[in-house]
């Protein structure tokens, strides 16, 4: 995709969501659920189709017959009743199942995406137990590791090459565009390609920053949603800046429409407190004693912690979370939970962010129990029929806020309980690879609670999920880390953990800075972690 500029042509594809009564009257539906604003505005019945028989001749109809692609049609059957419904949750299946599906039966390069995609979904190649860190690599499509990746990067290769043509030819329209861009994202997040990704979401906010208003306004409801949340995982992952132009995230009012709404809000201030984060680097090699806090920085963090709080008000208000035990809406259950488990990570740390010390993170016990509290629903919502979690959810999830409980959280049995989650969670959560990070983040409760002279075993999960835990004094506790490629004395390719502490020396609180080998396999990626 690296010559995606947009033509000027746009959206042919038309919802087929609509009620029906909308479409006997040939007006436009909002497609609001359970009753459309256009049918309750005028007291008239709204009746939606069935969806899922709908969709279903709708997959029959866009299926390949011959025998040659008979792979394909298992690869897009595969995508349609067992993928789509674990990439997503119950706010996107729109998305997954709707705007793609529609879009593949007109355009083969999102056809061919899709069975790619859905390839890689049903055979992982478990990115976990490698390098899953490496978006230091090239970003060029890697060799292929069985037979069904080598027919994944075949529709792979062949879905870029037809964009491209399509691009060339000036055929390719907007949503089209962005669609197979959000699908190639997915397959290099698959294979651990997260340079690639990173560089795909890039090529996205291009094609969107080109797009006239009037493109804006016809891709708002069905793409920029979905386009916000790589976003948000691309700054979270990687600190990099979200340049997503501000017009394509409103937030404003008084009250949010929707949950999408209000997750659409939610992440748009997590990419906030990312970017402040990051700015305040720097003030944490800062021994306390002449710690200053800038006043733009400290307007910050106010102007952060009112909005995360505001956005708690509104959120509390929504009739799907304050009648949250209602059984018509229990499919919302687990977004609700992910939800109120970001929220209260985030504002944990906007409290937190000047401390000096991380002993200020002990007054959060309660907070931190209360996120754990709310794991197993979160879980429960993202996990199939048989129990088991997928090997890629497109949203962030539950990931980011257990990752935080895990890491800041020193009380040893909410720790654990935490990095135990933290390991049920999909292997990949947007572009958080939630088992290797529970991996380190053992390795850190280790060094935390027994200093750095650990052994391999002593440092693994298995041995520092058994023992009971200690509470680590200040000098022990970790406030800065990175993980880096790491050679031993041996020539063995390893990871170490590089990391910041504070330790009252010669009567002065200074930083200690220190470096751990971790045990293999690890990442082998630099990664700057909150």
């Amino acid at each position: 995709m690296s010559g995606l500029y947009p033509p000027g042509r746009i959206d042919r594809i038309k919802s087929r969501t609509g009620c029906k009564t909308c479409k006997v009257r040939r007006v436009k539906c909002g497609e609001e659920k359970p009753s459309c604003v256009r049918c309750s505005s005028t007291g008239r019945r709204c009746d939606y189709t069935n969806t899922a028989t709908t969709a279903q001749s709708a997959v029959a109809r866009a299926l390949p017959t011959s025998s040659a692609e008979s792979r394909e049609r298992r690869a897009f059957e595969y995508y349609y009743f067992s993928a789509a419904p674990s990439l997503s949750d119950a706010l996107d299946l729109d998305f997954w199942r709707g705007t793609v599906l529609q879009i593949c039966r007109s355009e083969p390069a999102v056809w061919d995406a899709i069975v790619a995609l859905s390839t890689l979904y049903e055979h992982p190649l478990h990115p976990g137990s490698r390098a899953t860190y490496q978006i230091d690599e090239t970003d060029r499509l890697p060799s292929p590791r069985s037979r069904s990746h080598r027919e994944a990067l075949t529709w792979y290769s062949r879905s870029l090459r037809k964009i491209q043509h399509q691009i060339d030819q000036g055929l390719a329209d907007y949503t089209m565009a962005l669609v197979t861009c959000v699908l190639f994202l997915c397959i290099e997040i698959l294979q651990g390609n997260v340079k690639a990704a990173l560089s795909l979401y890039h090529r996205g906010v291009q094609l969107l920053s080109s797009a006239g208003s009037a493109s804006i306004s016809r891709i708002r409801k069905a793409i920029l949603p979905v386009f916000l949340r790589v976003a948000t995982s691309a700054v979270v992952i990687n600190g990099v800046e979200p340049v997503l132009d501000r017009q394509y995230i409103d937030t404003s009012g008084d009250a949010f429409t929707s949950l999408s709404d209000a997750r659409t809000a939610l992440h748009k201030l997590v990419a906030d407190w990312k970017m402040f984060d990051c700015d305040c680097a720097a003030l944490r090699q800062v021994p306390e004693a002449s710690l200053h806090i800038p006043r733009p920085l400290q307007h910050r963090r106010d102007t952060l912690e009112g909005n995360l709080l505001a956005w708690y008000r509104l959120f509390c208000e929504m009739p799907e979370v304050s009648k949250s035990s209602s059984p018509t809406i229990a499919e919302h259950h687990g977004v609700i939970a992910t939800l109120q488990m970001t929220y209260k990570s985030m504002l944990i740390l906007t409290r937190t962010a000047f401390s000096a010390t991380e002993t200020s993170y002990d007054a959060h016990e309660a907070d931190f129990a209360d996120i754990i509290s709310r794991a197993p629903t979160a879980l429960a919502a993202t996990a199939r029929e048989t129990g088991q979690q997928p090997p890629f959810t497109f949203d962030m999830g539950s990931g980011t806020p257990l990752f935080i409980t895990a890491l800041k959280c020193r009380t040893p049995s909410l720790r654990r309980r935490a990095l135990r989650l933290l390991r049920q969670a999909p292997h990949v959560q947007g572009m958080y690879f939630s088992q290797s990070a529970s991996d380190f983040l053992a390795a850190i409760v280790a060094v935390e609670e027994g200093g750095r002279d650990c052994s391999d075993e002593e440092l693994s999960f298995t041995s520092v999920i058994a023992r009971p835990g200690i509470v680590p004094e200040e000098s022990r506790r970790i406030f800065s880390l990175q993980l880096v490629p790491w050679t031993t004395a041996e020539g063995d390719k390893r990871t170490a953990l590089k990391y910041s502490r504070r330790d009252l020396i010669d009567g002065k609180v200074q930083v200690v800075n220190d470096v751990v080998v971790l045990p293999a396999p690890s990442p082998h990626r630099a990664l700057s972690i909150l």
